[in-house]
């Protein structure tokens, strides 16, 4: 599986609002080249490959609840925009 893009560190402020778009592209890759279950990264209960990006995520300086925040409201845009594209 090709290496997935890099997670910026947070410049400024850490928000919930810039943790969505540092993390936008690996969180793309991860769906693109995984087989993992967004519609579970969207619940209570995430599956370990959105954890492990959320854990890189932190790794790079962002908390570790606003970079899982952000992967379950990237899984909720991503399903979202699955939905309506299907209708």
């Amino acid at each position: 599986m090709p290496p997935m893009q890099s997670i910026p560190r947070p410049d400024g402020d850490a928000t919930l609002e810039n943790a969505v778009e540092a993390i936008r592209p690996s969180f793309d890759d991860l769906v693109e080249l995984a087989a993992v279950s967004v519609e579970a990264a969207a619940g209570p209960e995430m599956p370990e490959a959105f954890v492990a990006l959320a854990r890189r995520a932190e790794s790079m300086g962002w908390t570790f609840d606003v970079a899982q925040g952000a992967v379950r409201q990237l899984a909720h845009e991503y399903l979202g925009a699955r939905g309506a594209f299907a209708d």
